[in-house]
């Protein structure tokens, strides 16, 4: 295939509405509004950026629709006066790049996470969280006043259009759904009853903006869950949304129970919702934007070649790198800095913080992000070729200094080569790869393979050193731990050790490298068990691919075993104890791999260089996750 893209850079007119490309920036919370629901600098300067990068159209985030909406907070609000100033400052500078620039109406519905949920009906979301109110035929007409004001709101801000949000059974989705929907009124029962109040929506909307203001519904092509409503479903519901006067229908999926759906991780596959946006497509006259995955421009060219889709939703591709697609259509797409779906982005927004990204340390920074020529070029010596390390590499030379990268592995790379070997995070060696390749174009003089002594920065005689050593396992001193039959978790996801199918092993320590291991653990035949002190395990694991790999591990045979404390270790069994009870048992096990936590080796490798400039950077000075690393990196290569 011609990588020209055309189809992907051809425009596209509907609605009234021209977008010059077919890429279109999916809405995604960043948590950068303030407090009250108001857009501020830095919500401007985030969309700013992403605007410059040469998208078709943006859709921005979900925004409320009425006072008694809350997500988790902050998000933008729509649904008065106070709130015109900042969305008109917001829309008119994004239009100024000449795109139509729309925003996304959203009410959680059960999903409201401050304040009372409400819904169809009194269903939890789950056993953990408050039951919703039911709401009464009046409180669902006032509801469907309230989307209409907010859409007027929009207009009047200067949006080109609004978009419903309809899926991943938020409130209009939680009335189509049969398992949040157990009503037996006008509302209830059957499936053109369940879909009357989006339909109701949608028709309010136009009679007060007007027939011809654009509105787009973005819906779940199906559930994903057991129970809910299908693709046949949301097929209907579509045609009678377009009889309502929808302008355009966005395809998603899934709900909370199937978030790897909503929000794909690194273990889905790219396009994996493309079969959804077909069937809709073909079922109804108005466009259909596509998503999942989708920010590979062949993928993205070729479902545009098979009808699958009339225009192609790309959101965290867009965090990743803004200038996704002016790099992508000026044939520049090894330019582009890889999206790993690692949902680090999502994970924070939906813990109530700002967006930031695993792979792009402006995200959420934009406003005041420079990296400014240095007064004075430096001689700079990385130690350490982590993430934190290649990160603080790649800002310094691009400051002017004269900066070297040392690690002591044939590859760059660090704890990143040790993530990709389980097999839900191989993407993780894209972002790998796409640092090494830039600080090689960028003239940094890379050392692999090197181990750094003292006398080896002396000799080179730096400036600065930036130490990014990472940190070391933390052996606990239990019984036995240094026994033939222990080893680091590490060593198994190396691939350094052979594991027999049916040998026996126990991990200590359930956290993200705990559970990483035992899928690999339990790929390759073996059983396992893990054992960790706190109540739960997949801690370090962002929401979506901690729920989903555990039901996962689970299903293929793991066992594990929580608020235990392992007191002893011998050559055929684990020795634990309840911390509750003080009970003990014990685990047979051939092998046992340790995955308890890090000790920081920074100050201790800086404690030999004397009196140079030390900066600690990531791990080497406190162990973290990758958003943290980057976040480390960059931060010292810009205080340099």
């Amino acid at each position: 295939m011609s990588d020209t893209y055309e189809r992907l850079f051809s425009p596209f007119s509907f609605a009234g509405l021209t977008a010059k490309n077919r890429i279109v920036m999916a809405p995604m919370g960043t948590g950068l509004p303030e407090h009250d629901g108001t857009s501020n600098a830095r919500t401007l300067a985030y969309y700013r950026l992403r605007a410059e990068g040469g998208v078709g159209m943006m859709t921005l985030e979900a925004s409320l629709v009425s006072p008694d909406a809350y997500g988790v907070g902050p998000e933008l609000r729509l649904h008065g006066e106070q709130f015109l100033p900042g969305l008109t400052e917001l829309a008119s500078a994004i239009k100024e790049y000449d795109i139509p620039v729309g925003i996304q109406l959203w009410h959680p519905g059960r999903q409201t996470l401050l304040g009372q949920p409400i819904g169809p009906s009194a269903v939890p979301l789950s056993s953990r969280t408050p039951m919703p109110h039911a709401m009464t035929i009046d409180e669902i007409h006032e509801m469907v006043d309230w989307y209409a004001l907010s859409a007027a709101i929009a207009k009047e801000a200067g949006f080109d259009y609004v978009e419903v949000h309809g899926a991943h059974c938020y409130l209009p989705c939680e009335f189509i759904s049969p398992l949040s929907n157990l009503r037996d009124d006008e509302y209830g029962g059957s499936l053109e009853n369940r879909a009357r109040f989006p339909i109701e929506v949608v028709r309010a909307i136009k009679e007060r903006c007007g027939a011809d203001y654009p509105v787009s519904y973005r819906i779940s092509g199906e559930e994903g869950a057991e129970g809910g409503f299908t693709l046949e479903d949301s097929t209907q519901v579509c045609k009678w949304l377009e009889e309502a006067g929808v302008d355009t229908i966005s395809v998603s999926a899934g709900n909370w129970y199937a978030l790897h759906y909503t929000i794909g991780p690194m273990f889905m596959p790219r396009g994996y919702l493309l079969h959804l946006a077909r069937a809709i497509r073909a079922a109804v006259s108005v466009p259909v934007t596509a998503a999942g995955r989708l920010d590979d421009p062949a993928l993205a060219e070729q479902a545009l070649a098979d009808g699958d889709a009339d225009l192609i939703a790309v959101g965290r591709g867009l965090i990743a790198d803004p200038d996704w697609p002016v790099k992508i259509r000026t044939g520049h797409r090894s330019d582009v800095r890889p999206c790993i779906s690692c949902n680090a982005c999502v994970d924070l927004v939906a813990q109530a913080q700002e967006a930031r990204c695993a792979v792009n340390p402006e995200v959420g920074r934009e406003l005041g992000w420079e990296i400014g020529e240095a007064a004075v070029a430096k001689r700079v010596m990385v130690v350490g070729g982590g993430p934190a390390g290649m990160e603080a590499a790649r800002i310094a030379r691009l400051r002017g200094h004269d900066v070297s990268i040392w690690d002591r592995e044939p590859e760059l790379g660090g704890k990143l080569d040790v993530a990709s070997r389980a097999p839900s995070k191989h993407t993780v060696l894209d972002f790998r790869d796409y640092q090494a390749r830039k600080l090689a174009e960028l003239g940094v003089h890379i050392h692999t393979s090197s181990v750094v002594t003292s006398e080896l920065v002396a000799a080179e005689n730096p400036d600065v050193v930036v130490v990014s050593v990472g940190a070391d396992p933390l052996i606990p001193p239990i019984p036995g731990a240094d026994g033939p039959n222990v080893l680091d978790a590490q060593e198994i996801l190396h691939g350094r050790v052979a594991v027999a199918p049916g040998e026996k092993v126990v991990i200590v320590g359930g956290s993200a490298t705990g559970c990483e291991t035992a899928e690999w653990l339990l790929g390759a035949g073996a059983e396992v068990t893990i054992v960790e002190m706190l109540p739960t395990v997949g801690q370090g694991i962002e929401l979506i691919t901690r729920k989903h790999l555990l039901a996962e591990l689970k299903e293929q045979g793991l066992t594990i075993i929580t608020r235990a404390k392992v007191t002893m270790i011998d050559a055929n069994e684990v020795i634990y104890e309840s911390v509750e009870t003080g009970a003990q048992a014990a685990i047979p096990a051939d092998r046992v791999a340790m995955a308890v936590g890090w000790r920081p080796q920074g100050e201790k490798f800086a404690a030999d260089l004397g009196s140079r400039t030390v900066i600690l950077a990531g791990d080497a000075a406190r162990p973290a996750d990758f958003v943290a690393a980057i976040q480390a990196g960059a931060n010292a290569g810009l205080a340099i």
